[in-house]
Parts: structure tokens; C-alpha cells; sequence
């Protein structure tokens, strides 16, 4: 066959076909070879797994099945949660792709009365009702490989933002066998005195229910077996040896929820009255970790603080008591997932931290409002002193005191080497060694029953309500810190949603020159309408015809209306016109605008090969 048969446009064509071959092998291959290639290229990441997640997964004991249970008619009956839905699934395979093999995901239409619907009901997944009456399914149920469950119900929109924080979270509850152990170091005795006639706290009824509770001994040295967390309450007048035992596990990663108190005023003595001293403080420790906080001042709030009655002059007058307050919207860090689902908690008294060395910085969780400072404890202690004199004694820094927050950064030791005499387990350690998984809490009164509970009689049995969320936030806390300080790190990171900001501001604009214009034509139309009928009526009061003036005043009010309406749909067509020409435009180059690149490349290259000479074969 001679070469010059071959002309150009049948090089094109044999040129696209070998094109489309190689475009369908290469997905072939790219589909087996690539599974686990992923490109993010949304601006907070949203489909991309933080580097403590990835750890977590990959160094994960034993494998973990998820079962995904999405019903095919979600996204129908509910299509604003689409994007919602496609991101959580993109989740689950990244979290199949970054862990190696560890986790299998299984994805599960559960259609009404089959079995696939009744497995997810055993698991635990919610159903949520369609309109048509038919039970729908969008949760996730994981298992290990003996006989670790954990469940998310049904995912909610309003969580989207700590998607990653939950999916963690139940990977790490999964990876440690039991309940974690919480050890407890009590200095408000929280477990009551009966012959004092106080009963058990309910934030620590609350946490039995959750984790495996070790209460320690006021001297103790040496942590429960597999503690997870250790929690410090109100600590005065430690020994060495117990200071020691707290440093050294800090400096190791160990999870620690500290409170502290500059004035705790339901701390009781040994015979039920108050101590001579009622503030806390690790001094030692907090010198030497970098941290700031001054147990002889407290932090008070006149955006923040609580309603109060004191007698004055003799009579009972009404004023805000500024150390008492409840901290909500502003002061909660609502993209922190311990505080994210809570509406306000409740201090009296509580002490406020900074950092005092570079290198250890403190992220704030609960603040006091702007209008918050500082007052000095010895200024509050007069239980019958005018309050509202407090208010120009307030020393205000340059940002809200910070009452409990998360320690990060490198700190040192208290202990350059270890005491002697001090027993411990495992070297000692001149800094820390790991993350620091450390919250500080400038408050113990939040922990009592009086400051966020009320007690009940319901049907002959005393119940307890919540009035602020302080139970919860210990909870959460201590659920976060018993993952590691991989979940500590997780924070809000947004949601898929994300309106076009350009589009809004183009709305906004049309509205601006449209809409007075339209509302002066709408109001003429009422108005040519009104005289309308007010010549028909005058008319047939008169004679049943109408006189020729009249008739040409309806004439003229018709034709009036008329150019009105028109002119009123001209408008309201130009207050859309900018809008739907920027989706059109969108919607262009999303469709085409791909495909025409490759074309105008693929023709580009043809010309380029026909200018281009062809080689000679010399006789």
C-alpha cells in the first residue's frame, strides 16, 4: 500500500480511534493501579484525611468493617442533602484507601421489609421516615474482628463540619478494647458524705456510666493500669510525689483535664464548713509548663453574668453578679467538637489562664465575653457588698480572659531529674515527649451539682435536670481526650455547602437597581386599577351607559395599565437577566468548556502535522 493513500483526515480518524482505545485502557488500569490516588481540590480540604487520622488508621491493631447504610431513595425524598450524602461517602473510601488494607467498607441499600433493612436496625441504624411511609437508612455501623461494635446512627447535616471527628472517634473506640480508664484525683469530693448527708455528683455519675472510674488517693504516686485519662480536681497541697506522677505523665502525652479554682465555694471541710483556704493552684507544674494563672484573681463578666438579689439600704435590690456567669454563643468554641452541640455552662468564680513562655501556646475553648476582665477574689468574698461597685474595678486586658482552654507546644519538666526517694514507672523525661494532650479548667464549682443542675420530684422519685450543659462538656472532653490527641486535633473543617458568592452579590446589585423601580410600578398599577373601578362604579350609579368622556377616561387608564404591566415585566425580566446570564456562563464552562480545550489541542496538533513536511525514502 502506498503511504500517500493515507491523508490527513484519515490520520484524524485513525488517530481519534486509537485515542478512545488508549482513553478506555488507561482508565482500566488507572482503576486497579490508582485505587488509592486521590486529589482534593477544595479550599478547606474537605475530602482529605488529617494527618492524625492517617496515623491512627494506619497503626490500627486489627481490621474494621464499616457498613454503610445508605438508602437508594435518600437523596430523592431529601435532594438537599445530596452533596451531604456524596461527601460521606467519599469519606469512608478515604479512610479505605489511607489505611492499607485495615478497613473494608461494605455499602448497603437497605430496601423496605429485606433483610439488608432489618441487619441495619440490629446495628443499630436509626430509620428515619420518608413521606411515602417506606423507613429510610443513612448511618454507619464498624466492627473489629471479635466483638468491638460502634455506631453512628444516622449522619446529620448539622455535624458535617466534625465528620472527620466522628468517623476518628469511632476508629479509636474500636482500636482500644473496653471502657477507657478515667483516674480521678478528687479534691471536691464528688462521690459525697453520706454522713454529711451529700450525695454523689452527677457530672460523676455520668462519666461511671461512660468509662471505667479509678478515684485515686490524696498521696498517690502511680496511675491505674491502662489509664487513659487522668482528671485533677481542685488539687491543694500535693505531695511531691503525686506532682511528680502528674508531670511525668503529661510530658509522656498523657490525656489531663485539670480545674482548678481561685475560690471554690462548695468545697466543704472535714465537719461540712468551708476550708480556710478554698483556691487551688499547681504552681510548681504551671511555672515550668509555661503557664499563667493567678489564683488571687478572678474573672468577671458584665456581658456574661448571672442575675442576683442583694439587700441594700435595707431593701432588695436587683443587680448582675459579675463572677457568676453563663457563657454562651461567643464564648464557646463552637468549631471545637467538645463544645459544638453545647448552648451555655455555668462558673462562679473561676480563674483565667495565659502562656508565660514561647514555644507553649494555649487555644482557647471557653472566654468570657468582651466585656469581661479580672477582679481580685478578696473583692468578692463580702456576701452582702453592692455589686455594681465591682463593675468600674474591672481590669480588662486586650483579649477575653481565656477560663479553660487546650495546652499545645513544647513544654519542660518541673524536674530536671527524678526526686529522690520517688518511685515511678518508665524513664524519666526532661520534656515532653509527644503531643500534649492537657485542658485547663479555671473552675471546680462547674463539676457540683448546685451550679448546673436542679433536682426533680417526678411521680414520688427525685429526678436531675440539666440547666447548662457542664456534665456534657466533661464528657465530651474526656470521651476526646481518651482518643489520643489525634481527636484533639480535629476541629471543624467546614461543610460541602457553599453558596456562589459572586452570584449573591450580582443579586444583591440587580436588586438595588431594580427593585425600587418596581415597587413604584406596582403601586401605580394599584393605583391605575383603583380609578379603573371608580369610573364604572360612578357610571352605573348615573345611567346604565356610560358617557363618551367616560368611556375615554377607561380608555386611557386601559391603555395606562397596559404599558405599565409591560413595562413591570421588562423590569422584573432585567432583575434576573444579570444572574442568569453568570449560571449560564458556569454552567458553559463546566459542560463545555473541558471538551473544547481538548478540541482546539487536537486541532492545533493536526494542523501542526500537516505543515509540518513528511520524511522522503531516497530511491
Amino acid at each position: 500500500m502506498n503511504c500517500k493513500t493515507f491523508t490527513t483526515g484519515r490520520l484524524v480518524v485513525i488517530a481519534a480511534l486509537l485515542g478512545a482505545v488508549i482513553f478506555v485502557c488507561v482508565n482500566m488500569l488507572g482503576t486497579q493501579l490508582l485505587r488509592g490516588a486521590r486529589v482534593d481540590l477544595t479550599q478547606q480540604k474537605l475530602y482529605s484525611l488529617s494527618d492524625g487520622t492517617k496515623k491512627l488508621i494506619s497503626a490500627m491493631q486489627e481490621p474494621v468493617r464499616f457498613r454503610f447504610f445508605m438508602s437508594s431513595g435518600l437523596t430523592r425524598e431529601a435532594p438537599q442533602i445530596a452533596a451531604f450524602a456524596s461527601r460521606v461517602r467519599a469519606m469512608l473510601n478515604a479512610y479505605v484507601a489511607g489505611s492499607q488494607g485495615k478497613i473494608i467498607l461494605e455499602v448497603i441499600d437497605p430496601k423496605p421489609y429485606s433483610e439488608e433493612e432489618d441487619r441495619a436496625v440490629a446495628f443499630g441504624v436509626a430509620p428515619i421516615n420518608s413521606g411515602s411511609g417506606d423507613r429510610l437508612f443513612f448511618g454507619l455501623a464498624a466492627t473489629n474482628s471479635t466483638t468491638g461494635k460502634a455506631t453512628i446512627g444516622s449522619f446529620s447535616p448539622d455535624r458535617e463540619a466534625f465528620l472527620e471527628y466522628d468517623l476518628t472517634r469511632l476508629v479509636a473506640e474500636l482500636d482500644r478494647q473496653g471502657k477507657a480508664v478515667v483516674a480521678i484525683l478528687d479534691g471536691m469530693n464528688l462521690q459525697g458524705n453520706p454522713q454529711l448527708g451529700t450525695r454523689e455528683q452527677q457530672v460523676l455519675t455520668q462519666l461511671k456510666q461512660f468509662f471505667d472510674v479509678k478515684m485515686l488517693e490524696p498521696g498517690a504516686s502511680k496511675l491505674p493500669e491502662k489509664t487513659r485519662v487522668l482528671m485533677v480536681v481542685h488539687p491543694q497541697n500535693l505531695g511531691e510525689q503525686t506532682l511528680y506522677m502528674i508531670d511525668q505523665w503529661v510530658m509522656r502525652g498523657g490525656a489531663t483535664l485539670v480545674f482548678v479554682d481561685p475560690a471554690a465555694e462548695n468545697q466543704m471541710g472535714s465537719r461540712g464548713a468551708p476550708p480556710p483556704d478554698t483556691s487551688s493552684n499547681l504552681a510548681p507544674l504551671f511555672a515550668a509548663w509555661g503557664v499563667g494563672y493567678d489564683p488571687k484573681r478572678a474573672v468577671a463578666d458584665a456581658g456574661f453574668a448571672l442575675q442576683t438579689e442583694r439587700m441594700i439600704n435595707g431593701r432588695p435590690t436587683p443587680m448582675s453578679n459579675l463572677p457568676w456567669i453563663a457563657v454562651h454563643d461567643e464564648g464557646l468554641r463552637k468549631d471545637d467538637a467538645i463544645l459544638a452541640q453545647l448552648a451555655a455552662m455555668v462558673f462562679t468564680t473561676a480563674g483565667s489562664f495565659e502562656t508565660t513562655k514561647p514555644g507553649v501556646n494555649l487555644r482557647p475553648l471557653v472566654t468570657a465575653s468582651s466585656k469581661g476582665g479580672t477582679l481580685p477574689v478578696d473583692d468578692m468574698k463580702d456576701r452582702n457588698a453592692d455589686l455594681r461597685l465591682q463593675l468600674v474595678k474591672v481590669q480588662r486586658g486586650a483579649a477575653s480572659p481565656v477560663i479553660a482552654g487546650r495546652l499545645t507546644g513544647s513544654v519542660e519538666s518541673a524536674y530536671p531529674t527524678r526526686p529522690e526517694g520517688v518511685e515511678a514507672d518508665g524513664e524519666h523525661a526532661a520534656k515532653n515527649t509527644g503531643p500534649l494532650n492537657v485542658i485547663l479548667v479555671g473552675d471546680a464549682d462547674l463539676l457540683m451539682d448546685r451550679t448546673w443542675v436542679q433536682r426533680r420530684n417526678v411521680l414520688g422519685s427525685e429526678v436531675a435536670q440539666a440547666f447548662a450543659n457542664n456534665g456534657d462538656f466533661v464528657v465530651n472532653a474526656i470521651e476526646q481526650m481518651a482518643g489520643g490527641a489525634v481527636l484533639a486535633d480535629l476541629r471543624g473543617r467546614g461543610v460541602s455547602w457553599r453558596p456562589f458568592e459572586r452570584i449573591k452579590e450580582i443579586e444583591a446589585q440587580a436588586n438595588e437597581r431594580y427593585r425600587a423601580k418596581e415597587l413604584a410600578l406596582q403601586e401605580k398599577l394599584k393605583d391605575l386599577e383603583q380609578k379603573l373601578q371608580e369610573v364604572g362604579r360612578s357610571g352605573q350609579k348615573a345611567s346604565e351607559v356610560l358617557t363618551p368622556k367616560q368611556m375615554e377616561m377607561i380608555n386611557t387608564f386601559r391603555a395606562d395599565l397596559l404599558a405599565t404591566r409591560e413595562e413591570l415585566r421588562a423590569t422584573q425580566f432585567a432583575l434576573r437577566t444579570d444572574v442568569d446570564r453568570l449560571k449560564n456562563m458556569i454552567i458553559a464552562i463546566n459542560v463545555a468548556g473541558v471538551p473544547l480545550l481538548i478540541g482546539i489541542a487536537m486541532l492545533l496538533l493536526v494542523f501542526r502535522r500537516k505543515n509540518r513536511a513528511l520524511p522522503r525514502k531516497d530511491a
